[in-house]
This record gives C-alpha cells, structure tokens and sequence, in this order.
C-alpha cells in the first residue's frame, strides 16, 4: 500500500531551496524555521532528529569559515540524532585544501561532535534521503525480518531451510528429519509422538515442533486484517448500529491527489457518517492531521457529499490494536484501541469459512 506522504511535516531553514521544492512536490508539507541558529540548510523531521545539507562547496567553504563546526555544536546540543549530509563531490583538487584537512574534517564530524555523516549524489538523491527519514521518523519502519537468508541454489537445500525454521531444528536436525520423513509435507503432517521416536528429539522438543505446526495462527499483522474484522464485526469499534457506506473510498484533495479512507460508516440515529482510519501501531499526532485532512476534503467525493449536503454531520475516528497516549485536541477525530484477542477471534472465524468453502477445513 502507496504511504500518504502528505501526513509528512518538515521544518526548514531554507524552504525556498531546492531541496525542500522536491519534498513538497511529494506532497510533503514544508514549514519555513524562521528563527535558526546560523545561515545554514536544515531540515527537523522532529523533536530528535535534524538533517543538515551541504554541497561539497559548501562543506569546504564550512571548514575555511568555521561554521561547519558551530554548526555541528548546535545539532548535537539540541538533537538526539543530527545528521549531516555532503552532497556531491567534496572536490579539493582545485582549492587549495589538503586533503587530510578534508578527511579529519570529516572524521571529527562522526567522533568529536557525533553527527552521523552521510553522502549523496546530487539534490535529487538528498530530497528521497531526506523523505525517507521523515517517513520512518514520523509514521515508523515497516518489521524488518531478522532471520539470515542464505541462497538456496538446489531443492534439497529449499527443504532443509523450510524445517530449520521449526524450534531447535539447525541444519543437522532439519537433514535428520528430511531423512526420516521422506517430504516436508510428511513432518507438517507428524505426530508428536512421531516426533518423539526419533534419535535426538526429545518431549520437549517434540512438542514445541507439534506447537508450531499445529497451533493456529492468531496476529493483527496488517491494518488490511484489521479492516478485515471490522467490517465483518463493526462491533469491535462501534456501540452503536452502523452502515458501512463504503471501504478503501478515495477522496480528493485541493491539488487533485487521491488519497484512500480506509472504512465510512453511517450512524442512522445520529445521523453522522464516520470516516475510519486503521492503523496497525501506535496512534500518532501526524495520524490526527491525515483524518483531519480527509474530513476537510470529504465533500469532494460524490458519495460523501451527497449525505453532507442533506445535513449529515461529519466526524473521524482513528482505530488500531496498540495502546497509546494520543489525545487528539480536534473535535472531530477520536482514538479507539480495537480489543487485539476479540480481533484475531474475528479473524480465526473468517478464516474458518474461507476454509470451509474451499472445502479445505480441517474440522
């Protein structure tokens, strides 16, 4: 699913440059420092983390005037995380500089102030560098799996890696297993006893084996589970009765980009329709400006607009499984935590029927 880049906000310095050009036609939203300690082009992606921008020019002309380093004593004193990047080449042929003078520049940035030195090809590169870390400092990093990969060139190597990843099974025992059970399939299908008459597997290990491959699968992993569930039970976000009215609905915004809405819902009785924005972590503030922005462009879809011109009043919530601390201060927008057990309950009960229907059910 396509980020919103829109719900992004970055201060800046030098909002006129071309850096902050390119992240505003992201649809990233640039809002000019106008109090900042020295002439310098920064961007403050929040409380923590600020990202300093210099040519290769400019990083030279810092060193002969000293304001790479006062510069670098402001990050780190008001930053958990500076960041400096050098874009472009640092060329020093035609200066005069001696290039170990550019290098301890360079290391002193990392070990005597801290910063973390980064370097980019041109403008082009340091804006998506710089949206990057907006987006993974404001909206979070998509789970990263820690499981070391290795090629698989042949299908017996294909094997031996799938039943690695049962508990306590390495390379040796994954081997083991394959011998005796002749398929993957067949040790899916084992018994813990099945298990347990192998040399080398004990009850505990059979049955921490069994419990992997038996046990069912209960996560809210996707804000698409979780929408899921919802629709099937609007229970587990509503008390009262509600229609949903449409789901991934798309809205436009002033400048014509078409942003989704997870869920609408019509409240018959309050005469309210309810747009829902799912999220799958921790509710953030910059989530509270992304509803806003829908429920202020809502009159711009045909459907919505069609209740709003009858008199329906309009309001947002913002649901998710994670506990969190956001109070949103607008009228409009409220945060419901979605109980995580009664949505997998949800989610086991979909799955069942899908299962039955594909006449696939273990029942």
């Amino acid at each position: 699913m396509a980020v919103d880049l829109s719900v992004l906000s970055i201060a800046a310095t030098k909002p006129t440059r071309k850096p902050a050009a390119l992240l505003a036609a992201m649809g990233i939203a640039i809002v000019p420092v106008e109090e900042d300690e020295g002439n310098v082009d920064r961007y403050i992606l929040s409380k923590r983390l600020a990202v300093e921008r210099r040519t290769g020019g400019g990083f030279l002309k810092g060193i002969m005037e000293k304001t790479l380093f006062t510069s670098a004593i402001y990050l780190r004193e008001h930053f958990r995380i500076p960041v400096l990047i050098v874009e472009g080449r640092v060329n020093y042929g035609y200066t005069g500089f001696n290039p170990e003078a550019v290098r301890g520049a360079l290391s002193s940035m990392m070990l005597e102030y801290g910063l973390n030195v980064l370097s980019t090809a041109d403008v082009d590169e340091t804006a998506a560098l710089i949206a990057m870390m907006a987006r993974q400092e404001q909206l979070g990093i998509p789970e990263i799996s820690l499981i070391p990969k290795r090629k698989a060139v042949e299908l017996a190597d294909r094997q031996r890696r799938v039943v690695e990843m049962l508990p306590g099974c390495g390379m040796v025992m994954a081997r083991d297993l394959l011998q005796h059970f002749g398929t993957v399939k067949r040790i899916v299908n084992a018994t813990e006893d099945d298990f347990r008459s192998m040399r080398g597997i004990g009850a505990k290990k059979a049955r921490d084996i069994s419990k992997v491959l038996n046990a069912d699968y209960e996560a809210v992993d996707t804000e698409r589970n979780l929408e899921d569930a919802i629709e099937a039970a609007p229970e587990l976000l509503f008390r009262q009765p509600v229609v949903q009215i449409a789901r991934q609905h798309y809205i436009f915004s002033d400048d014509e980009r078409r942003h989704f809405v997870d869920m609408v819902y019509l409240d018959p009785d309050a005469d309210e329709l309810i747009l829902v924005e799912l999220k799958r972590g921790r509710i953030a503030r910059e989530h509270v400006a992304q509803l806003r922005r829908y429920l202020d462009h809502a009159p711009g879809s045909k459907v919505l607009k069609a209740f709003l011109d009858k008199g329906t009043r309009l309001r947002g919530i913002l649901a998710t499984v994670e506990d969190g601390n956001v109070a949103p201060k607008d009228p409009d927008v409220s945060v419901r935590v979605v109980s995580r057990k009664h949505t997998i309950e949800v989610l086991k009960v979909l799955r069942q029927r899908r299962l039955e229907a594909a006449g696939d059910s273990d029942q």
